[in-house]
């Protein structure tokens, strides 16, 4: 009887910890805080070249919200940003402005993060045979 019962217990654990599901809601990832934590300048960017340049005197602000804004010259351009994982376990985010600024399509894509530190983040997107780098620092 003592076997039984310890069976019966057995099972129902089992049953009970494999039914049970991760709780996500209110999750938020360390590269997420990282971002909205922060004002970011845009300290490098090549595609094909350096084009760095053409990111001078601007600054991207995350919200938690989903929202990004691109300022540059006191003109602030709203857009939309989300944190994803690929089929192997790589954060993406992904940005997108609506806006003609060549300077921010540059921006409208879908970039893998391969570095993380709390001043720093470094993304890259391989199109092909050209890979284009894109790394951001806090102000």
């Amino acid at each position: 009887m003592k076997n039984v019962k310890g069976l019966a217990f057995a099972l129902l654990t089992l049953f009970l910890f494999t039914r049970c599901k991760q709780d996500t809601t209110g999750f938020t990832s360390a590269t997420e805080q990282t971002l909205v934590k922060n004002a970011w300048t845009v300290d490098y960017y090549f595609n094909n070249q350096d084009m760095t340049g053409d990111f001078t005197s601007s600054k991207l602000l995350f919200s938690s919200t989903g929202n990004v804004g691109f300022e540059k010259n006191g003109q602030l351009i709203a857009g939309t940003w989300k944190r994803t994982m690929d089929v192997s376990n790589n954060e993406l985010i992904t940005l997108q402005f609506s806006n003609n600024d060549v300077t921010l399509e540059q921006l409208n894509r879908s970039w893998k993060l391969v570095s993380r530190t709390s001043i720093s983040l470094q993304f890259e997107e391989t199109n092909g045979a050209t890979q284009i780098l894109f790394r951001l620092k806090t102000q």
